[in-house]
């Protein structure tokens, strides 16, 4: 099969043999002895780069592992009854979209089923290593090449390596791709795990660059050769790039002992006699454990800065509770976010456009400053665990070139999906930020060109040590800014109960002089919509009832008396609907309001209130705006009919219109609220109950019918994976008559 695969001009061929056979096949394949190398189990084959892989009897049962093969064609040899099964595997991998039957062919005197995999693999961390180049052969391609690289540890008995082990080589982010296709030139087995140096995609660790940026620059530097011709670090590197690996890598999988956690016994390696090995060479006390391996590398500047710590937590439970075991809470508000304009975003959006997103949300804009290189520099390097990668996108959005310090003053927990993917955030308003803004990018350059054009703190721990890193000079006066507005946002009054925290006011019941009041107090941001609330309120409430007066105003709150509500409308529909006689009373109450001249904006039903001693109740007056001429039809108030594109006022965030803001809470178009009579609204908010609850529990039902059979098909799924690929590895017992045939043959 080599010889005819060689004579076909596919010369990069790997053949794998049983080891008690190698010897006897390798006599009987006269130049090509280094193509065949022994087979140390069938789960070698799993652990493999290749473009196609030929599998021969015994070993064609393998094609069960469909899901776990890394290949783009796999050849399985045909013989007869017992390829029922492998093509049984096939035709599985067919259904589920994993694999497509290409035809047949013949090579070495067999017949193979030939199947094309479906699920081309992106570039990864680990890669692998031919045995036909081997160590030797691979540190001479790297020096032809001219590559900055370092293979970290464990080189002592390089160019040998023990079947298994595998090499860590971190390489210049520019030589990346070049030591990428050094290792593609043959198929192989030998592991290697290929990091760069900023973590770029396919060479980083959980998304994070493998050491922090400038470390891993300056290990490139001071790479020296080894006795093996490999370049390995310097002394002083080999010892805290080990250590650095055994506590932030490892962590209790290290066996270094531990007074935080149960260290795991049976590491992989013996950190704790090498690193006591390494120091002593270098004339260094090492306490060796967690603690004092970790107190040794900060003084030596190795420890990872807080945001990559935070990262690792998630993986490592050492970290988690040496580093970040005291949670933070719930920060008072309002809450510091630091925002990271970055580079391509300001060749695609105006600074404003992003900006005017931020405050379209309600975040106060503290300071907005562009990076100069120093900055930018340590940002680039201690934010995001130094990775400024394109993730999820086709290109990268580039480093951060301006930082942005906000303030919220109505933080927004995360639901649970959310803290699945982002366990640290705080404000879901945040990530709506980024989504706006990467929604406005996608909208200027299309899908196939969108990047990531934001990044910003998770919490308000991370937004100091955020801006630290942007605006060391300005960082204290920041904090001062920040300080003043929570004092002056923090309430002074016993507060018995909080009824709504927004982005621009929290509404609190408090202890008056003659009993309880409710409170709004604004942040420094909104002053223009207290100022134009109580202005609102003092010009309606002696004309309109159901309008309470101002008990009370502060510098940025003002008080009006407290209401019992039994109304309660949902801020999202729930299929309820407002009792029609309030419903009715509502629009009576804004078309006094229309008589004055003034329009709400954004008038809804939840800006009414219904107390069973008091009637009905409107509250809320931020966006109140007078119209500068003629007053239009009632019918076309803005809550209705939406804002004209001229309109030069506040505008509230999310859309308006009447099939938006009321039809879902009274059931009626709008003709009908405002002119229909009573009966005829009845029998058309039945008609809306009927169609809307039959469609909301027809939906549910359905819906859940989705995420039953989702749950079921992934659990079928994965129980049929684990199944295949244990049948797939199955012991292979190699009969005499089969000694003469390659196990594999790789391209």
């Amino acid at each position: 099969m080599a010889r005819e695969l060689a004579e076909a001009g596919h010369a990069r061929y790997l053949g794998l043999i049983p080891p008690d056979v190698l010897d006897l096949v390798r006599l009987g394949s006269p130049g090509l002895e280094h193509r065949l190398h022994p087979l140390h189990g069938t789960d070698q084959v799993l652990r493999s780069s290749t473009d196609v892989l030929l599998l021969r009897a015994p070993y064609t049962r393998l094609a069960w592992a469909l899901r776990d093969l890394e290949v783009r064609y796999l050849a399985v040899e045909v013989q007869g009854a017992a390829s029922v099964g492998t093509r049984g595997a096939g035709l599985v991998g067919r259904l589920t979209g994993k694999a497509r039957q290409v035809g047949r062919v013949t090579c070495g005197g067999a017949d193979f089923d030939l199947i094309q995999l479906e699920h081309p693999a992106p570039p990864l961390t680990r890669r692998y290593l031919s045995e036909v180049m081997g160590v030797e052969g691979l540190v001479r391609r790297l020096d032809e090449v001219g590559a900055r690289y370092a293979v970290l540890r464990w080189f002592e008995s390089l160019p040998a390596l023990a079947p298994g082990e595998d090499l860590d080589v971190l390489v210049a982010d520019e030589h990346l791709a070049t030591v990428g296709a050094v290792l593609a030139e043959e198929p192989g087995t030998i592991p290697v795990d290929l990091y760069s140096e900023t973590g770029l995609e396919g060479s980083d660790y959980q998304g994070m660059a493998y050491y922090p940026p400038a470390l891993a620059a300056g290990l490139l530097a001071r790479a020296v050769r080894h006795a093996s011709g490999c370049l390995v670090p310097a002394p002083a590197d080999h010892l805290h790039s080990l250590a650095y690996h055994a506590v932030y890598h490892k962590g209790a999988r290290s066996g270094l002992p531990s007074s935080v956690v149960a260290t795991l016994p049976d590491p992989e390696h013996d950190y704790a006699a090498v690193l006591v090995s390494l120091a002593r060479e270098r004339g260094v006390a090492l306490e060796v454990s967690l603690e004092g391996v970790d107190a040794y590398l900060a003084a030596a500047g190795w420890r990872p800065p807080p945001d990559t710590l935070r990262r690792m937590a998630e993986t490592n439970e050492w970290i988690a509770r040496r580093h970040c075991s005291v949670e933070p809470g719930p920060a008072d508000l309002p809450e510091a976010v630091a925002f990271f304009v970055r580079e391509r975003t300001l060749s695609v959006l105006n600074l404003d456009d992003v900006l005017d997103v931020l405050r379209a949300l309600e975040f106060e804009l503290v300071a907005v400053r562009e990076l100069g290189s120093e900055a930018r520099a340590r940002c680039a390097a201690d934010v995001r665990g130094g990775n400024w990668g394109r993730g999820p996108f086709r290109v990268s959005g580039g480093e951060p070139v301006v930082v942005v310090a906000a303030l919220h003053y109505g933080r927004r927990p995360p639901d649970a999906e959310v803290l699945e993917r982002y366990p640290r955030l705080t404000n879901s308003d945040v990530l709506l930020a980024k989504n706006e803004v990467r929604d406005l990018v996608r909208s200027r350059v299309g899908e196939a060109r969108a990047f990531n054009p934001v990044h910003s703190s998770d919490d308000e721990l991370e937004a100091w040590e955020y801006l630290r890193l942007a605006l060391p000079d300005g960082v204290d006066e920041l904090r001062q800014v920040a300080a003043r507005r929570k004092d002056d946002f923090r309430t002074e009054a016993p507060v018995r109960a909080v009824l709504r925290s927004g982005r621009r006011a929290k509404v609190e019941v408090v202890d008056g002089p003659d009993g309880p009041v409710v409170r709004k107090t604004f942040g420094a941001h909104a002053a223009r919509y207290l100022e134009r609330e109580v202005r609102a309120i003092q010009d309606l409430a002696p004309h309109v009832a159901a309008v309470p007066s101002v008990t009370a105003v502060g510098q940025n709150w003002f008080a009006l008396p407290y209401f019992r509500d039994v109304l309660r409308v949902p801020d999202r529909p729930d299929g309820s609907l407002v009792p029609l006689r309030l419903a009715r009373e509502m629009t009576g109450v804004l078309r006094e309001v229309h008589a004055r001249g003034l329009d709400l904006v954004d008038a809804k039903p939840q800006n009414f209130m219904f107390d069973p001693r008091y009637g009905l109740k409107l509250v809320d007056l931020e966006f109140c705006h007078r119209y500068p001429g003629e007053v239009p039809d009632f019918r076309e108030i803005y809550a209705f009919a939406g804002l004209p594109a001229d309109f030069d006022g506040d505008r509230p965030y999310g859309k308006l219109g009447y099939d938006t803001l009321w039809r879902p809470f009274v059931g009626l178009s709008r003709d009908a609220l405002l002119a229909d009579p009573a009966w005829l609204q009845h029998a058309k908010r039945a008609a809306f109950r009927l169609r809307t609850g039959t469609t909301t529990r027809a939906r549910a039902a359905a819906r859940r019918g989705r995420d039953g059979g989702r749950r079921l098909r992934s659990r079928m799924a994965t129980a049929y994976w684990d199944w295949a690929r244990a049948r797939a590895l199955e012991p292979v017992v190699v009969t005499a008559p089969r000694l003469e045939r390659p196990a594999m043959a790789n391209r």
